[in-house]
């Protein structure tokens, strides 16, 4: 996932770059060391008397084929001229004696380069009379499977040809934005592929089955069995419909539409952010049909597993009580709590006497809360999609409500005085592992937009040695009419901003070590 995010992001810098001149050097796929490398393109480098040459006598020794480093300078006429054009020794595999040489691997090279020469290298293509042409353009995959890189020319040398930091600020701006730019479309095109793929989805009516004394849902009058059916003017047609307008919301006052006894009602209420109430579980995912309680899912771990409860199996009753409906079941173990509690289920036609003992689960996250419990009565499945034309502007509206929601999760641990929850590449994969594993694909999609969003938020924040961090000085620069912070000061400021980075990823990174643990 972080691969593909990353080489998304690069590829904004890469495509920007190269449609405004930038000469991008290389476009790397992972971290080095390096798998292979593929070299391609078409750059003219005109050759000149003034051309020096390195391992070989001169331009009659250069053949189509031959790998050349050449250090490049430009002409009044914006063609590149050769200065230098090295062709390295072939390394080989032992040192001494006749021992074959490996064509594949090159020494370093030994001309001496100007800091204001582009420093280029490639196989040449043709040789043109007074000029070469150089496949320079670098392709690479590398062993570290975990982001990716463009490398541009000059990033703070204006002097270099055909470099980043020749071209004017706006050029500069565009292309350092570019990679967030991308990370910021990318969910667009995802949440629009999503909403045109058909899909099945349980909906029916949310009915209220516990209010929590003294929360916003109790002090604003809604009562158990009451109907939701709308919220800040949304339809609830499922219990993730609630959840998301309560997040969305939480902290502002919100009109409820309820029905109760046939009337329908508004009350106002504004969701608090808190731990959600804890509950005694036995690890299952049940459903209701036709008047019974199925087990659709069994928890790894959970004390259903140990004591033997298995998928599709049947329950009838739990303890003395008989069990007809999903909240049944919810009630009878909130009542028995850590108490052995007999279940009677039915598995193939007969019946089985299980016991188990609940469990109390507090959530460790705190959320945005109006304390109610919910059942969806009446379900029934539909299968949706949307044409192009309603799931594009939708898929601007699911990401902006993205946004709103990393916003709530911060403002909400702000207000009650709490740090907001980081994490780094390991948390991250626990996360992105328990969305698949729930929701497959579309899980993992999910996670990838909501990673994408962050990718691109966290890139553009003036962050030094961030894309953000460089942009500042690029604003400098038009501020101050021209004038330039010194390259040897940028590059100190970001080289701190650097090693502030990797600490703060190191000790993200031992704090989700440590969660995992424990």
């Amino acid at each position: 996932m972080l691969l593909f995010l990353v080489v998304i992001h690069e590829f904004g810098h890469f495509a920007t770059a190269r449609a405004l001149g930038v000469k991008v050097l290389e476009f790397g796929v992972g971290f080095p060391p390096r798998a292979f490398a593929i070299y391609t393109g078409r750059t003219r480098v005109l050759l000149d008397p003034q051309t020096r040459f390195v391992g070989i006598k001169g331009p009659s020794d250069l053949v189509p084929g031959q790998f050349v480093k050449v250090a490049s300078a430009e002409d009044v006429h914006g063609n590149l001229v050769a200065r230098t054009i090295e062709v390295p020794k072939p390394k080989r595999w032992f040192k001494g004696g006749d021992s074959q040489a490996n064509s594949d691997e090159i020494e370093e090279g030994t001309a001496a380069e100007s800091e204001d020469y582009l420093n280029h290298e490639g196989k040449i293509r043709e040789l043109d009379g007074g000029s070469l042409i150089l496949a320079d353009m670098l392709y690479t995959v590398n062993w570290a499977p975990v982001g990716g890189f463009v490398r541009l020319a000059g990033e703070s040398n204006p002097n270099v040809p055909r470099s980043l930091a020749s071209k004017s600020v706006g050029t500069r701006f565009i292309v350092l934005v570019a990679g967030s730019f991308m990370n910021a479309i990318l969910p667009l095109v995802i949440f629009s592929v999503l909403f045109m793929i058909p899909q099945d989805v349980i909906v029916g009516q949310v009915q209220v089955t516990d209010v929590t004394p003294g929360s916003p849902a109790a002090e604003s009058g809604i009562q158990r069995g009451d109907i939701l059916l709308e919220a800040k003017g949304k339809d609830i047609e499922s219990i993730t419909d609630l959840i998301r307008i309560i997040n969305l919301n939480g902290g502002s006052a919100m009109d409820w539409l309820i029905l109760r006894s046939g009337r329908q009602e508004v009350v106002n209420l504004q969701p608090r952010y808190g731990l959600p109430q804890g509950h005694w579980r036995v690890g299952v995912a049940i459903s209701s049909e036709a008047g019974r309680v199925v087990v659709n899912q069994v928890l790894p771990g959970s004390p259903a597993a140990a004591a033997g409860l298995q998928q599709n199996d049947v329950i009838l009753m739990a303890g003395a009580e008989i069990i007809a409906e999903q909240q049944d079941l919810i009630d009878a173990i909130a009542r028995n709590q850590d108490a052995e509690l007999q279940l009677v289920i039915s598995r193939d036609g007969r019946e089985h006497r299980l016991p188990v003992t609940p469990v109390f689960e507090q959530p460790s996250d705190p959320q945005w809360l109006t304390g109610i419990t919910t059942r969806v009565i009446n379900p029934r499945t539909e299968s949706r999609s949307m044409p192009i034309w309603s799931a594009v502007p939708q898929s601007f509206v699911s990401t902006w409500e993205l946004l709103v929601l990393v916003k709530q999760a911060l403002s909400g641990a702000i207000s009650e005085g709490q740090a907001p929850k980081v994490a780094g590449p390991v948390g991250i994969a626990k996360i992105a592992g328990e969305f698949t594993r729930e929701g497959g694909f579309t899980g993992w999609l999910v996670i990838t937009i909501l990673l994408s969003v962050n990718l691109a938020i966290i890139n553009i924040l003036p962050i030094p040695m961030l894309d953000g961090g460089r942009v500042v000085f690029v604003v400098l620069e038009w501020v101050r009419r021209g004038r330039r912070v010194p390259a040897e000061k940028e590059g100190l400021v970001h080289l701190i901003g650097f090693v502030v980075l990797m600490a703060g990823v190191l000790l993200i990174t031992a704090n989700d070590i440590r969660q995992l643990l424990s």
